[in-house]
């Protein structure tokens, strides 16, 4: 999870949110990497509106960079809770962007100013004029300070997506709080108001397809899954549309899900494979509809997984078309997975073939890039470049195949750009 300025595990080693000691490196001779644009305070999210023209968002001073060709002019500045793990946590663009102008953005809000007492988080929506945001819609809500629940600092969630199905989905942490959506079965009819994906239409309102609306509490509506106990990372794979989520564990096991329409990710009952936990699947919560959902792949010493991104379609698709990029904010490490034939799983082998990294030897098995410093955000570019946002080092990396190899690149640029936009 993430800590006060840091997005640490409890207990990881402060370096991880220090710069990189090294140059960033990744195993393929054929990619290179660079910094592509720094400056940033505590980088969180990034989104392309074209080609050097992209927004980040800044965690504790709420601001939203909006940078063009190297030039970074503050495009909105939210009032923003930033104590542990709250701030400006997650923006994406709407799917129907170069018509509407709509931005989204999840964030935890305040009474007073920048560090002020936290009164709720919140999902969103402003209008682009071309030089700033304005027009602040909110959207949903997702726990306040007056609901009576508890309201940890951490466990905040943050990062939204736009799906294939034109739908808005969005990683909510837990906030320490225990009621259905925890999987307690004494509050089974309670909800807790977070610790799920949930799923949205585009103006904020609730699909009538959405899986829990069946359920005698409206407040389950809003849900796609749940039992998340935090996530920093969150994609939609342009093949399939199917969802996928990163899940930070405690003590022990970190996920990486594939998020099924009814998922029950498991927590606070189970985290890591069922199989490893004495209890079983016996005391879940199951809501109407719901059934519960196995990691993909499990750390069984958590890394705070973070970012997550598919390789399809990118400038690197013709050897990782199957690849799923994910980072993490203990080591700084990207690491690669690969996609089965129905790209539901991975396909992994030897040590790794029950899909947990038991060691760091393991763990290192995937390893493809390193020296990142803290990662919160992947996101593949309108050139199909891959981008890593480095949180404590303000810089947000590009990785891309070497210039021998960029003619198809080069070709390939627009398509690409019309195909991201539609994820964003």
């Amino acid at each position: 999870m993430f800590r006060p300025l840091t997005f640490l595990l409890p207990g990881a080693a402060l370096c991880a949110f220090l710069p990189p000691a090294f140059a960033q490196t990744v195993i393929d001779p054929t990619l290179t990497v660079t910094p592509y644009s720094t400056g940033f305070s505590l980088p969180t999210q990034l989104r392309f509106l074209g080609q050097d023209d992209f927004f980040v968002t800044e965690k504790n001073t709420g601001i939203v960079q909006h940078v063009v060709n190297g030039v970074k002019t503050p495009a909105l500045d939210l009032a923003v809770a930033n104590d542990s793990e709250r701030g400006l946590l997650g923006i994406t663009l709407s799917p129907n962007f170069a018509t509407n102008n709509f931005v989204y953005a999840y964030y935890s809000s305040t009474t007073g100013g920048d560090g002020g007492a936290w009164r709720d988080n919140r999902l969103s929506r402003f209008v682009w004029n071309g030089t700033t945001l304005g027009s602040e819609t909110v959207l949903q809500t997702f726990g306040t300070s007056t609901d009576g629940q508890a309201i940890g600092a951490n466990h905040d969630g943050g990062p939204i997506v736009f799906g294939l199905d034109g739908k808005l989905y969005g990683a909510l942490g837990d906030l320490n709080r225990d009621r259905a959506e925890q999987n307690n079965l004494a509050a089974a009819g309670l909800s807790s108001a977070v610790g799920g994906i949930y799923r949205l239409n585009e103006d904020g309102t609730i699909p009538l397809d959405n899986p829990f609306t069946g359920e005698a509490n409206p407040e389950f509506d809003r849900l796609y899954g749940y039992g998340v106990r935090n996530s920093y990372g969150l994609a939609v794979d342009p093949v399939t549309g199917n969802v996928w989520d990163t899940e930070n564990g405690p003590a022990t096991y970190d996920e990486i899900n594939l998020v099924n329409r009814g998922s029950n990710s498991g927590w606070n009952e189970i985290m890591g494979p069922s199989s490893r936990d004495p209890q079983g699947t016996a005391g879940l919560v199951t809501l109407s509809g719901a059934s519960y959902s196995e990691p993909e792949f499990s750390f069984f010493s958590p890394v705070a997984v973070t970012g997550i991104e598919f390789l399809a379609g990118s400038a690197l698709d013709a050897n990782y078309r199957d690849g799923v990029l994910v980072g993490d904010s203990n080591n700084g490490n990207l690491y690669l997975y690969r996609l089965n034939a129905a790209r539901d799983g991975f396909v992994l082998t030897g040590a790794l073939s029950d899909l947990v990294a038991d060691t760091t030897a393991e763990r290192n098995l995937l390893r493809f890039g390193q020296d990142f410093g803290a990662i919160t955000d992947i996101q593949v570019g309108p050139d199909g470049a891959v981008y890593i946002v480095g949180l404590g080092d303000g810089i947000i990396y590009r990785l891309i195949p070497e210039p021998s190899t960029l003619l198809g690149l080069v070709m390939g640029a627009g398509l690409v750009l019309r195909r991201r936009r539609r994820l964003s």
